[in-house]
C-alpha cells in the first residue's frame, strides 16, 4: 500500500510540472535566472527613449512545392548615454521560446550600412536567403564600439546608441505554392497565413536577453529586457508591434 501511494505522489508530481511547463510555455519571463540591478548613479545615467519590435511573416521560395513561412523580429532599442564613453558593448543571454519554430538571434554584420539594402541576415540585398542560410551565431553579440557607425556591427562609443541586430523564428510553415496555383489558378501573396493552414496562436513567441555596456573607466551597466508576440494580432496586422520591458 505504501509503495502504491509513493508511486502515484511521484506520478501527481510529474503531472504538475508538465501543466506549469506548459502554462509557462510562451510567456514573458522565460526563466528565473538572478536580474543584475544596476548602481543608482549608473541607472541614472542612460536613458531608454525606445525599446519595441515589429513583427512580419516572410517567405523563402525552397521550392515550387515549399515556400517557407518564417517570422522575422526587428527591435529597436534607443539608449543615450550621459557622461560616461562605452568600452564594450555585448547582448547576452538571449532566449526565445515559441511552440512553432525555433526562435534564433541573428547578428550583425560588417556590411556597410550605406550600401543600397540589405537582407534581414544583415547580408547583401543580392545574396540568396533560404531556410538553410537562416542561422544564428549563437545567443550572445559582441559589438565594435567607434566613434563612428558606418556597419551593422558597430555602436557609437557615446550619446545616443542603437545597436542592430534582429529574431527570426524559423520555419514555421509551408505552402505548396504549385498545387495551389494549379487549383485555384491565382496564388495571392497576402495569403500564406491562411494558405498554410498554421493557428495564429501558435506564433506567440517570447524572447528575453541582456543587454551590457561596460565604461572605459571600468563600471557597468546591465539591463534584461523581454517581450513577447502575440499571433493573434495577425488577423487584423501586417506588421505587429510588441514592446520590450525591463526587467527588474
Amino acid at each position: 500500500m505504501k509503495k502504491t501511494l509513493i508511486i502515484l505522489i511521484v506520478l501527481l508530481v510529474i503531472a504538475i510540472s508538465l501543466i506549469v511547463l506548459y502554462l509557462l510555455k510562451g510567456k514573458e519571463v522565460l526563466n528565473f535566472d538572478k536580474v543584475e540591478t544596476n548602481d543608482p548613479a549608473i541607472e541614472k545615467l542612460v536613458t531608454i527613449s525606445q525599446s519595441n519590435v515589429s513583427a512580419f511573416i516572410f517567405v523563402t521560395q525552397e521550392s515550387e512545392n515549399d515556400h517557407r513561412l518564417h517570422i522575422n523580429m526587428t527591435p529597436v532599442i534607443n539608449l543615450t548615454l550621459a557622461e560616461k564613453e562605452v568600452e564594450n558593448f555585448k547582448i547576452e543571454n538571449f532566449k526565445g521560446d515559441s511552440k512553432i519554430g525555433e526562435v534564433l538571434l541573428i547578428h550583425p554584420t560588417s556590411l556597410a550600412r550605406e550600401n543600397e539594402g540589405a537582407t534581414l541576415l544583415f547580408t547583401e540585398i543580392s545574396e540568396l536567403m533560404n531556410n538553410e542560410s537562416i542561422r544564428s551565431n549563437g545567443d550572445s553579440i559582441d559589438y565594435v564600439v567607434t566613434d563612428t557607425v558606418t556597419k551593422y556591427n558597430e555602436v557609437a562609443k557615446r550619446d545616443s546608441i542603437v545597436p542592430s541586430f534582429g529574431i527570426v523564428v524559423k520555419s514555421i510553415g509551408t505552402v505548396d505554392y504549385k498545387n495551389i496555383l494549379d487549383r485555384d489558378k491565382v496564388f495571392e501573396g497576402s495569403k500564406y497565413l491562411e494558405y498554410s493552414g498554421i493557428k495564429l496562436g501558435d506564433i506567440t513567441t517570447s524572447i528575453q536577453f541582456d543587454l551590457v555596456m561596460e565604461f572605459t573607466d571600468g563600471t557597468k551597466y546591465t539591463k534584461r529586457f523581454a517581450g513577447s508576440l502575440d499571433g493573434n494580432r495577425f488577423s487584423t496586422e501586417t506588421v505587429p508591434l510588441f514592446e520590450l520591458k525591463s526587467v527588474e
